[in-house]
């Protein structure tokens, strides 16, 4: 009986390992994310090309962070009328 406790006890031990090592590269990924964003919407890159630039500079997990630059802080397209006010309200709507 003790030595089924201790089986489950090791198991549990190490699922939680693999969730913190998932949950600190999910972490690492949107720091990443965040610290390049400013530099992808400047460039206007597409969610491809931030991936292909991650890559060949051999950022590990180069899909997820460009996933997370595009999704969690999307680009929106602002139009601004003649006097030059920003129609935001409408650009969200096309988007």
């Amino acid at each position: 009986m003790c030595d089924g406790i201790f089986n489950k006890l090791i198991h549990s031990r190490r699922s939680l390992q693999v969730h913190l090592k998932q949950l600190n590269e999910i972490l690492r990924d949107a720091d990443v994310a965040n610290a390049i964003f400013p530099v992808v919407r400047g460039h206007r890159m597409s969610e491809a090309q931030t991936e292909r630039a991650l890559t060949e500079l051999h950022v590990p997990r180069a899909a997820n962070v460009a996933g997370i630059t595009h999704h969690a802080f999307p680009t929106q397209l602002l139009l601004c009328n003649y006097q030059g006010e920003i129609w935001s309200a409408v650009a969200r709507l096309n988007a």
